[in-house]
């Protein structure tokens, strides 16, 4: 009977029980000890990945327990297959984590500059101020190359260095903003420029001077080497060719808000003679030494700071199939590419992390589905998160997640293509990110059936033009996206080119819903450019710099982008189910002029603008037929209609609420309800999160029904 009722209990017991097993990993550990209790840590985590694959561990439920301190990684951790249960790599009791792709170097090997030659270079203001360290006396010799950045060039970057958690920059010339190209003698496509600075006269002896600017668009940027500096003609020739050539700036900062001509401005990069600036350094190759001036208070270096160099390029890498694995709770910085990066990957969770001070994306995962990216605070990176999945063919929904975040500072070196977050795909959501300080773009938007919801935008494009807070572009097959009960204000123009807005719909973008939002102080708060069947309502439209809203047809106008539309489309079974019930109108695009902007819809929304009532600016003639943009039933506002503009409350009053209770539109969302509804980061680094209180209760207001 004895074997009857062993079975019997083996049936009770659930399919793929496991137990739960704790792997210990310490700075001060060694990887000869077990790791399986608090007493006998291992001391790397590539030996706690190793332990997940040994007896007794393989197939349970496993805790990989980082206790505090720097846990420097030695080359990329790199993981190579699936987990059948959850593998969680976390902070040991929220303590204080750090793994990193670097080195900490001490303070005491800093010393002041005494050798002549430098200090002649250096400018007489830093000469007391600037220490330099030789990195092979601290076992540094891989120093990285300066390479290519700027324009949707996955970075990797050259050795940097990093103080309490604060990057710093090579020296550069001028500190902020730019020089323009004055004149280009041998044409767009040539590599020689002139310009008019005298303080060029400094940069005879620079070792290796680089240049970084937006040549001829002020839409694309590039870092680019420099071959010759003619200190007598004031003129630069490039090392290799610009994306899009060289043309002559009209940068003025008293008057970028006017100024339309785009590009032709610069930056000089890597020059030992500007280091004129805390927080500004230099690498000298052929020395191996490293001069800085400290970005802290005192100016200078002690013990108690922590200073660190980035020496790997990702941090953490997934291999094809990976899944069952999760990182909460801790820093991951100082890598000279992503933070964590793969593809093909599934039920991965990433929570809590702190991810900052990386060359390129924080998180970096294509082709990927059921991942969440929750309650990070990601910033000082080249990129916030990058994330695509789903299947576009079946529009089956990706399961990814990104939310809860805070994103800002995410353009640190470059701007264009390094976005707080990318989707690409089918079903991916974004909501309840605080999103902000971006050199370009804050969300990047491709495929279908995303959604994008409650995140708190702001403070975009900051460098460049023709620029969103957030953009999608050039497909006609990419519906079904909503963009929701989001906050969107000071996306404005900042350097000569196009105009800037807080969303964008480039290059005939079509079968977005647009509603339930509030924007404030953009350039535009929303533009159509040229695409079909988008739907804009229910949105407050308040203190645009030019107009609300920006429509146009580019597509009756030139054809340079039907080659792209139409392959895109034909990418796609449009014709046939489940497209064609889910997109009926995109199902007979053929026939219905698919380059004309049919079947944009505007109405229902609440608009306050000082320029006047006009709600619609249009690029181009004859664009105002209700087939191309139908717009009615919107409500033309002034200030004293919402209930306190000046706090963040739009909530509509006398003559809004009345015509929005006739007409069923729904109050603007608190802001209160926007942005993460948790604080972010690992415990050691969170703060409370803001809230906002309206105590402005005005007297009186009118407001009149407009088209």
């Amino acid at each position: 009977m004895t074997w009857v009722v062993a079975l019997c209990l083996g049936l009770l017991l659930p399919l793929g029980h496991s137990k739960t097993v704790h792997i210990y990993v310490s700075p001060k550990g060694s990887d000869g000890n077990s790791g399986l209790d608090v007493s006998h840590p291992v001391a790397t985590l590539d030996k706690a990945r190793q332990l997940l694959d040994s007896s007794g561990i393989k197939g349970n439920t496993v805790y990989v327990e980082l206790m505090g301190g720097y846990h420097n990684l030695h080359s990329t951790l790199h993981f190579t297959h699936a987990y059948t249960q959850p593998v969680t790599f976390r902070a040991y009791k929220d303590q204080e984590v750090h793994v990193t792709g670097g080195k900490q170097i001490p303070a005491n090997l800093f010393t002041h500059v005494t050798d002549s030659s430098v200090l002649n270079v250096l400018p007489p203001s830093s000469r007391s101020k600037v220490l330099q360290l030789h990195l092979p006396s601290a076992g540094v010799t891989d120093y990285g190359t300066m390479s290519k950045f700027g324009f949707y060039v996955s970075r990797t970057s050259w050795l940097e260095i990093f103080i309490n958690g604060l990057p710093a920059r090579l020296a550069q010339y001028p500190n902020e903003k730019f020089l323009n190209l004055v004149s280009v003698p041998g044409g767009r496509r040539s590599r020689v420029f002139t310009y008019n600075s005298k303080e060029d006269a400094r940069w005879v002896n620079e070792k290796e001077p680089w240049a970084y600017g937006f040549w001829y668009f002020s839409w694309a940027d590039d870092g680019v080497g420099i071959s010759n500096i003619d200190i007598n003609k004031h003129q630069i020739t490039l090392a290799n060719d610009t994306n899009y050539g060289l043309r002559i700036g009209h940068y003025n900062p008293a008057h970028l808000a006017y100024a339309d001509n785009q590009g032709g401005y610069f930056r000089v990069i890597n020059m030992l003679s500007e280091l004129d600036q805390p927080g500004e350094y230099y690498l000298d190759r052929s020395s191996g030494n490293l001069y800085i001036w400290p970005n802290t208070q005192t100016g200078t270096l002690s013990s108690s700071d922590v200073i660190t160099v980035s020496l790997i390029n990702d941090c953490i890498s997934l291999d094809r199939g990976v899944s069952n694995l999760n990182f909460e709770g801790f820093t991951l910085e100082a890598c000279r590419k992503a933070g964590i990066t793969g593809a093909a990957v599934h039920d991965i969770n990433i929570q809590n992390l702190e991810i900052r001070n990386l060359g390129a994306y924080g998180v970096s995962l294509s082709d990927s589905n059921n991942v969440t990216v929750s309650r990070c605070d990601i910033h000082y990176t080249n990129g916030g998160v990058n994330l695509t999945g789903g299947d576009r063919k079946t529009l089956t929904p990706s399961g990814n997640i990104v939310e809860d975040n805070h994103i800002w500072k995410f353009g640190r070196v470059g701007g264009v293509g390094y976005n707080a977050i990318f989707f690409d795909g089918a079903g991916n959501i974004a909501r309840h990110n605080h999103m902000h300080d971006g050199q370009y773009t804050g969300m990047w938007l491709a495929g279908n059936d995303n959604i994008v919801e409650y995140n708190h935008i702001h403070h975009m494009c900051v460098n460049s033009t023709d620029c969103g807070g957030i953009i999608a572009g050039r497909d006609w097959s990419g519906r079904g996206n909503v963009i929701r009960y989001n906050y969107i204000h000071n996306v404005v123009k900042n350097m000569p080119g196009a105009e800037n807005r807080g969303i964008m719909l480039d290059d005939q973008f079509s079968g977005v819903l647009i509603e339930h939002n509030v924007f404030f102080q953009n350039q535009y708060h929303t533009n159509i450019g040229g695409g079909r069947d988008n739907i804009i309502r229910y949105n407050v439209f308040y203190d645009a710099v030019n107009y609300p809203l920006n429509v146009d047809g580019r597509g009756i106008l030139y054809a340079s982008n039907n080659g792209t539309l139409y392959d895109r489309l034909r990418a796609q079974p449009y014709k046939t189910k489940p497209w064609s019930a889910r997109y009926p109108k995109l199902a007979t695009i053929d026939s219905n002029h698919p380059t004309y902007p049919m079947g944009n819809q505007i109405y229902d929304n609440v608009f306050y603008n000082k320029r006047g009532p006009n709600i619609v600016e249009y690029h181009g003639t004859g664009l105002n037929k209700t087939e191309y943009y139908d717009i009615h039933d919107n409500f033309n506002a002034n200030p004293a209609e919402f209930w306190s503009p000046r706090e963040y409350d739009f909530r509509f009053r006398c003559s809004i609420e009345t015509w929005a209770n006739q007409n069923s539109v729904p109050q603007p969302i608190n802001i209160n309800a926007v942005g993460p509804r948790q604080p972010t980061g690992p415990k050691y680094i969170q703060t409370a999160l803001p809230q906002y209180h309206s105590t402005v209760h005005p007297a009186s207001c009118t407001g009149s029904i407009i088209g």
